[in-house]
């Protein structure tokens, strides 16, 4: 699955380094820099899910460089500077940064910072879809529920985002197999309840006493919000 790709510039290489090896760890795609100029020259190749720049640069300010790189991308930008002043700030903000870290900071801070800014970034141009405790990523085709990896096939993906559409809505067999099948032939609903089974039995595995996934019998499926608790576990 795609990672999130981040950009990194810092002039201080230690700390660069030390940053782009943690956040790597984290499970990031890092990219760094080390000035204003290959800052830009970054943004206009890659497209990237978030960018923590250091204010202090060697060709000049992130306050300077921000509006450069707002030329080129919506992603979400995060200062980091020994400065503390309330008016370095205030400017930070004006000028288009959405957070601001000053130095010395905890690199796990740094990353929780990070991800919470792609994710309301990803909520908000609608790649983010979130029932707690499902959390559904259109964009990398990412699954979580209550915050563990759920590893789905595409068409059970495909199946989870469909009916996650229009929670508590029935969804017929017949539109959930021309939307994930295509095919102009009769619909297969045997094909469409062994795949829905498959798909909740991995739900199931980590959250046993709740259901997304509620049968709507001889009709098709809904996707129900609040989950229904678990008292029976059938088949399909």
């Amino acid at each position: 699955m795609a990672k999130n790709k981040i950009l990194l510039v810092d002039d201080d290489i230690d700390i660069l380094t030390l940053n782009h090896d943690f956040l790597v760890g984290e499970g990031y795609d890092v990219i760094t820099a080390t000035n204003c100029a290959e800052a830009i020259e970054k943004v206009k190749t890659h497209k990237f899910a978030c960018l923590v720049l250091d204010v202090m640069l060697p060709d000049g300010s992130a306050f300077d460089l921000t509006p450069k790189i707002k030329q080129y991308t919506d992603s979400p930008i995060i200062f980091l500077t020994a400065k503390d002043q309330q008016e370095d700030v205030i400017t930070g903000l004006s000028v288009g940064a959405d957070d601001y870290i000053t130095k010395p900071y905890s690199l796990p801070e740094l990353s929780l910072r990070i991800n919470v800014h792609i994710k309301r970034n990803m909520k908000s141009e609608g790649f983010l879809i979130e029932y707690t405790p499902l959390t559904i990523n259109i964009k990398t085709r990412e699954v979580t529920l209550k915050g563990k990896p759920l590893h789905l096939t595409n068409r059970e993906f495909d199946i989870l985002c469909l009916l996650a559409e229009t929670p508590n809505v029935i969804v017929p067999f017949t539109r959930i197999y021309s939307h994930i099948w295509g095919d102009d032939a009769p619909c297969d609903n045997h094909l469409v309840m062994v795949n829905i089974s498959y798909l909740r039995k991995k739900m199931e595995k980590i959250a046993p006493e709740i259901t997304f996934i509620k049968t709507e019998w001889g009709i098709g499926y809904s996707f129900a919000y609040p989950p229904v608790k678990n008292s029976v576990t059938s088949q399909y």
